[in-house]
Order: C-alpha cells, then sequence, then structure tokens
C-alpha cells in the first residue's frame, strides 16, 4: 500500500509541469535565436557564391521577422531545421501570448555579399 501511494505521490508531482511567464517563453525563443545566429556566423564570408538565406520568425500578423544568411559550409539540413523550429515556436507564442506586431513586411533581399568577412545582404 505505501508503494502505491509513493508511486502515485511521484506519478502527481512529476506530470505537474510550471508554466513559463511570458518573459522566460520569449527569453528561450530568443536564446534559441542566438544558436542560430552563432550557427550562421560560424564561417567566414568569403565567397558570396557560397552564401544563401531564409526568412526566420513569425510576426502576429503574418509573414517572417526577417531573413539570416548562411554558408553552404556549414551543416544547412541542421541550419534550416533550426530555424524552422524556432518560427513554429515564435508562431505558437505568438498566440498563447496574443503578441501584437507592426505588420509590416521585411523587405526580402536578392542575394549576399561578403564585406570584411561577414554576409551583407544585396537588396539592388
Amino acid at each position: 500500500m505505501k508503494t502505491t501511494i509513493f508511486l502515485l505521490f511521484i506519478l502527481v508531482f512529476t506530470s505537474c509541469k510550471k508554466e513559463n511567464s511570458q518573459e522566460e517563453d520569449f527569453a528561450n525563443l530568443n536564446e534559441r535565436y542566438l544558436e542560430i545566429k552563432e550557427l550562421s556566423e560560424s564561417v567566414d564570408c568569403e565567397d558570396s557564391s557560397e552564401w544563401n538565406f531564409t526568412a526566420y520568425g513569425a510576426k502576429a500578423c503574418g509573414g517572417p521577422i526577417g531573413f539570416i544568411a548562411y554558408s553552404s559550409k556549414i551543416d544547412t539540413v541542421h541550419f534550416l531545421k533550426l530555424v524552422e523550429e524556432y518560427t513554429k515556436e515564435n508562431e505558437r507564442l505568438n498566440i498563447k501570448w496574443g503578441a501584437v506586431s507592426d505588420c509590416s513586411i521585411p523587405r526580402g533581399p536578392k542575394g549576399v555579399k561578403c564585406e570584411d568577412g561577414k554576409a551583407v545582404f544585396v537588396y539592388e
């Protein structure tokens, strides 16, 4: 009997999950973005033909937050998966917290060029 009560206590205790605050949720989301940014910047930009870009994030009223460049020298499958997961989490948190945004649509770059070892978007 004591074992059953103990197991029931463990089950109830471990199933109770503390809900994050809005600040904690968006801080965790920002940590994910910083991981993506770090991976993006892990390779110096020397040849722009080795670079591409993708949209990331989700504004509350739709569309991406912005764009991020990445090198073909990194694990692009992993990188794009991280971006996709970040964007889905951003969408989920926008709904959860009733987020609002300016609803502007960021201008998409036409390409990437290299300046001082950094990837810079081309908008021409």
